[in-house]
This record gives C-alpha cells, sequence and structure tokens, in this order.
C-alpha cells in the first residue's frame, strides 16, 4: 500500500477548513504546521493544527464544541488521487499567544468523531455465549455508529464468552475486550486501534505475518533525482531501545508464574510460564532469531528457569469443566469460560518483547505509512572493519512493525516520523555464551595489540595463542 511520490514537497492541501453552525472559514492559507498522529495503543487519530491567525478568527468563531475540521491532502493542484482525506472534531484550543499587535499563534486540537460519542455515554449491556469479535462489532456499529468503510480489520477470536458490561465507555469497553481476547493460538496479542485505513481490533499475530509494504534505508540520496525514489529512504534514524535485560525480567518476558484460584470449586493451580510459552507458541515472528538472553545467574540457571521473576495472581475457572457437580448443576459455568490463565500473565510479556527494540524514523511524508503495517529496515553498519563481508547491522536491520506514526505538514514540506519495533532479530542467538565471549575478546584484543605494533613496534600476538 505504498503511495509512489517522488519527494517530500509533492503535496498540496487542498482543503483545512471549520465547519461551523454559520458556515465554513477556509484556513489554507493561515496554518502554520499540521500533525496527525495514530499509533496501536491509542484507539483514534488525533492532532493538531498550528494557526496564525491576523484576521481574529476565534473571535468570530465562538467555540461550543459543534465544531468540525476538513482535511484533504493530494499530490498536487492538478492531481485527483487524494492522499489523505478525514473529517475530525475539534475538541480544544491552546498555547494562544501574542505575534504582533495584528496577529496571534494557537493551537486547535482535533479527534476523530467516535471518541467525542464514545465519551457522551456508557454501555449496560449483558452478552451470553459470545465472541469478543462479536462484541467488538456490535459495540462498534450499535454504540459508535461506525459504518462498514470505518472498519479496516477484525479479527476472529476463540471461544464463547458471558459477560456483563455495567457502565463503561464504548472505547473503555474494546479495551477492555481486547486485553481478554485469544487468537487462534490462545495469544492474547489482540489490539484495537484507528489507522488511516480504519478501526482495526486485530490481533497481532496477524499483522506480523502480512508482507512489508517496502523496505527502508539509510544511503545518502539525491532528492533531485526523480528517478531516485527517495520514498525509500530515511532521513534520520533515532533507536530509542534495543536491549533491557532488567524490564525484560520485570515484565515476565523470559519466565514467570500464574497462580490461579477458583472460588467455587476451591481449588489452586500454579502454571509455570517460561519463555518458549509466549514466544514459541506463535508460528509468526517478524525475524529468525528471538530476542532471549541466555545469561546464567549464579545458580547456573538461565532468565527462562527463573520463574520467581513475574507472579500474577487471579481468579480462573478451568477447573469447571471437569467438576461433576458443575456439570449436573450449571453446565453453562463448566462450558463457557474465561480462560485468564491464557491472558492474564501473558499479555505483558508479549508486548514488552515486542517494544524491547524500538526505532524512530524520519521520513519523507508518505500517508502509505501508518500503524499495523510492517516494514523492512536495511541499516548500515557504522565501523570501518567487517569480517563477513556483510554491510548491514544484522542486530538492527530486519522486519519491523509500525507501532505509530506522526505527520508535519507545513506549507512547504511533508514528513512522516514512525515508530517501528520488532520482537525478533537477524542477528544469530549463540548457544556457547562462553566459546563466543572468548572469541569476541580474542578478536578485542587482537585489535588493540595491532594498534600498539603499527605505535610502538611490540610484538602482536596470534588469536591461537590468546584463545589458548
Amino acid at each position: 500500500m505504498t503511495i509512489e511520490l517522488n519527494q517530500s514537497t509533492q503535496f498540496k492541501v487542498k482543503r483545512l477548513e471549520i465547519v461551523t453552525k454559520f458556515g465554513n472559514i477556509n484556513l489554507s492559507n493561515a496554518f502554520q504546521e499540521i500533525n496527525i498522529y495514530d499509533s496501536m495503543f491509542m484507539p483514534c487519530i488525533r492532532g493538531e493544527v498550528l494557526i496564525q491567525d491576523s484576521v481574529g478568527i476565534l473571535n468570530r468563531l465562538l467555540l461550543d464544541g459543534s465544531e468540525f475540521i476538513r482535511i484533504a491532502i493530494s499530490k498536487s493542484d492538478e492531481s485527483s488521487d487524494t492522499l489523505f482525506e478525514r473529517t475530525f472534531k475539534i475538541y480544544k484550543v491552546s498555547n494562544r499567544k501574542n505575534v504582533s499587535q495584528n496577529s496571534e499563534i494557537y493551537l486547535l486540537h482535533f479527534i476523530s468523531e467516535e471518541m467525542i460519542y464514545s465519551m457522551q455515554q456508557t454501555i449496560r449491556q449483558s452478552f451470553t455465549g459470545q465472541t469478543y469479535t462479536g462484541m467488538a462489532i456490535i459495540i462498534l456499529v450499535n454504540y459508535l455508529k461506525v459504518t462498514g468503510d470505518k472498519i479496516a480489520f477484525i479479527d476472529a477470536t476463540q471461544g464463547l464468552h458471558t459477560h456483563v458490561i455495567p457502565n463503561l465507555s464504548p472505547f473503555d469497553a474494546l479495551n477492555w475486550i481486547v486485553k481478554k481476547a485469544l487468537n487462534e493460538e490462545n495469544l492474547p496479542n489482540f489490539l484495537f486501534f484507528e489507522n488511516k485505513k480504519g478501526y482495526c481490533f486485530v490481533s497481532l499475530s496477524s499483522l506480523i505475518k502480512e508482507p512489508t509494504i517496502f523496505d527502508i534505508n539509510f544511503n545518502p540520496k539525491n532528492i533531485n533525482n526523480i528517478e531516485d525514489s527517495s520514498f525509500l529512504g530515511a532521513s534520520d534514524m533515532k533507536v530509542v531501545s534495543q536491549f533491557d535485560f532488567l524490564q525484560s525480567i520485570e515484565g515476565g518476558v523470559y519466565a514467570g508464574k500464574f497462580i490461579g484460584i477458583d472460588p467455587i470449586t476451591r481449588q489452586v493451580r500454579v502454571n509455570r510460564i517460561d519463555y518458549q510459552k509466549t514466544y514459541n507458541r506463535t508460528k509468526y515472528h517478524l525475524n529468525k532469531y528471538p530476542n532471549f538472553s541466555g545469561s546464567k545467574n549464579r545458580e547456573g540457571l538461565d532468565a527462562a528457569q527463573m520463574f520467581d521473576s513475574k507472579v500474577s495472581l487471579y481468579p480462573f475457572a478451568t477447573t469447571r469443566g471437569t467438576t461433576p457437580y458443575i456439570q449436573t448443576n450449571s453446565n453453562q459455568e463448566g462450558t463457557i469460560i474465561d480462560k485468564t490463565h491464557f491472558y492474564v500473565f501473558q499479555r505483558m510479556p508479549i508486548l514488552t518483547n515486542l517494544l524491547q527494540t524500538t526505532i524512530h524514523l524520519t521520513m519523507p511524508g508518505n500517508f502509505g505509512l501508518s500503524s499495523g503495517y510492517t516494514v523492512n529496515l536495511n541499516v548500515p553498519t557504522r565501523t570501518t572493519k567487517v569480517d563477513d563481508g556483510s554491510n548491514f547491522d544484522d542486530s538492527l536491520s530486519g522486519k519491523y512493525i509500525i507501532t505509530a506514526t506522526h505527520h508535519v505538514i507545513r506549507p512547504d514540506k511533508h514528513e512522516t516520523v514512525i515508530e517501528v519495533a520488532t520482537d525478533s532479530t537477524n542477528k544469530p542467538f549463540v548457544i556457547n555464551q562462553t566459546t563466543y565471549m572468548q572469541e569476541a575478546l580474542a578478536e578485542w584484543w587482537i585489535l588493540i595489540l595491532q594498534e600498539r605494533t603499527v605505535l610502538y613496534g611490540g610484538l602482536a600476538l596470534s588469536k591461537t595463542v590468546l584463545t589458548n
């Protein structure tokens, strides 16, 4: 779903207007910057417009919450292809400052109308023998009045459930449901968010297995060369996080324990969960090798064997399906079961592992980039010595999922800042850590001794001597 533009200046804000009860106000010549945000961890799209006002727009508006803002952006004045076209609800004005005696600047904040509508109502409904997918569709269609063209992707969930949703707003109810939903692999990795295509109630596994929309590289490019396709090049990269052993342990990525208590059958179950039960259960990963540490502690155990790293205590009901009394007197209690032992503990490790490697990229403006899509990164090595002949950094290169986007649109420039994350790497996992460290230290000492040989004429030892 890539939009074929050659330069970030090849666009036109064809419509930017406020819709009020008294008529429309054109802002095309008054805006300084438009910011549009979407995220896999945010239910809807939001943004703001920076306005430099010299005609007293706010004085004439009398904002009361009924105003909308229409945005339409195309490739050029003559183009009929619209890259982005949406209508949002204006909900706030902030940062109002005087520029001179005759002008001022301020921010107009906007958001998808469904957010306003969600905050104005609550759900009081019971669902009996219903899938979480069915509940999500009912909330989107019946409560939020979302039409089919704004529903981008609805994924199937496992099992039938009985729940009463008392006094939750529609968005709060969807976020509550998404934390309980299990995919076909019994993994609690569902997400609810809005991207450019619409609302998505989808599992992370489904997003990961989709093909990448394009490759991103970091080679210098001549933006004046039309055939150079600069849309594949990132102008800036910031590695936000790549490795955090403490956070992974605390988040239960490597190992943990679920303690389930059934108040009806009065039974207690302890479920030990290691790395394989969360990471290896899914058939789909972004790259070849897991983000796993083989480090041994003082007991000679690795992180996947330390089950006290994270402990979750929660009610569970799996024993009811095999309890004769319940099967005889309340069959529904034994057939419609909330599988808390599958999602209470596991959801946090899955998301923590995904965000362990997070990168921010500044790209030429492209509305094809949106949350939930996958891209491939070709990150060059930052070294003068490449032993294996590869010019790419295997610890950073590979397939990533876009977790958030930020479109920055100015009168003369459009940039897209994306946040990407991955649950795996293309750098091979080393099982024998001792051998690996010996070889790494040997290579390091050889480089030091080679430098000293040049400077002082000393005798450089061979790798064989060092490793022995």
